[in-house]
């Protein structure tokens, strides 16, 4: 039975808002970042819909599809109970979110969680070439959820296994991170809260080489193309890596720049350098 909150006081709706401000929810905005967690096995907990009396026959139709697609819930493997659905006004919805675009609906879900350990799992087998290891990201104390979502979203792009984020990291679930990753923070396996120690033990017991992003006197990285397993270490955008990380790592690379510009967006350094690491040299001739 689907029930319905017109007030933005509600205790369940600050209850929402409370769940997806501590990060102990997702906030899913609209069909596509729903349908997008889904595809990915999560599980959705509830869904806040704002029906319009005047629309069409064809996006009832739509509308009762997607609704029983969350219903269905995201993983068929397991028997979840089905997400409560509950109709909310156009003032509930804009307490809950205040993107324009969600077309009346938001979800919670449960974030995933990846320990570090399990992404050991990932490592090839020593046979395997060095285009086909794996290409690791960390990123250390960036604060800006929107760059930790376009971040993920260039990592997904350019075949990233899998990130680690330190604990000074915006959450990649937050409805900022999320929006901007474009579904990614799904997609690629994400332990988030990883000590900067516990990221170089890592590293070092899976032979994986630390990469670190630089401003100035860095290699080029176009040096680093072979360079497999490799972690890409991203720093925060007001004082880059964190001492523990700098110390640990085996190679610095730079994004050659032009004019007077003194350094790239977190984010745009770490797209510019993942599209030349795993970009294939041409064959000659």
């Amino acid at each position: 039975m689907t029930t319905r909150i017109d007030a933005p006081s509600n205790p369940r709706i600050a209850a929402a808002v409370k769940a997806a401000s501590s990060g102990t929810s997702m906030l899913l905005e609209g069909r596509r970042m729903i349908e997008d967690a889904l595809d990915a096995g999560i599980r959705i907990e509830e869904l806040f819909v704002q029906r319009d009396s005047g629309e069409e026959e064809k996006d009832r139709e739509k509308e009762e599809d997607f609704l029983r697609r969350v219903r269905g819930g995201g993983d068929t493997r397991a028997k979840e109970p089905a997400p409560r659905v509950t109709e909310v006004s156009a003032r509930v919805l804009r307490k809950l979110s205040e993107l324009p675009s969600t077309r009346g609906v938001v979800a919670l879900a449960s974030p995933p969680h990846r320990t570090l350990a399990s992404l050991s799992s990932l490592l090839p087998s020593k046979k395997s070439s060095s285009f086909s290891s794996p290409l690791f990201l960390i990123l250390d104390d960036i604060q800006d959820p929107a760059n930790v979502g376009a971040i993920l979203r260039s990592g997904e792009a350019f075949g990233v296994s899998a990130a680690l984020l330190t604990p000074g990291c915006a959450s990649p679930f937050s409805p900022r991170a999320l929006r901007a990753s474009a579904g990614s923070a799904f997609r690629i396996p994400i332990a988030a809260r990883v000590a900067a120690r516990e990221a170089v033990l890592w590293a070092q017991a899976n032979g994986i080489a630390l990469a670190g992003a630089e401003a100035h006197t860095g290699a080029a990285p176009e040096e680093l193309s072979g360079v497999r397993p490799l972690a890409l270490v991203i720093g925060s955008e007001g004082h880059g890596i964190s001492p523990e990380l700098a110390a640990a790592l085996d190679h610095r690379v730079t994004v050659p720049l032009l004019g007077r510009v003194e350094s790239l967006n977190a984010a745009v350094a770490a797209g510019v350098l993942l599209h030349i690491l795993t970009r294939r040299r041409a064959s000659p001739g």
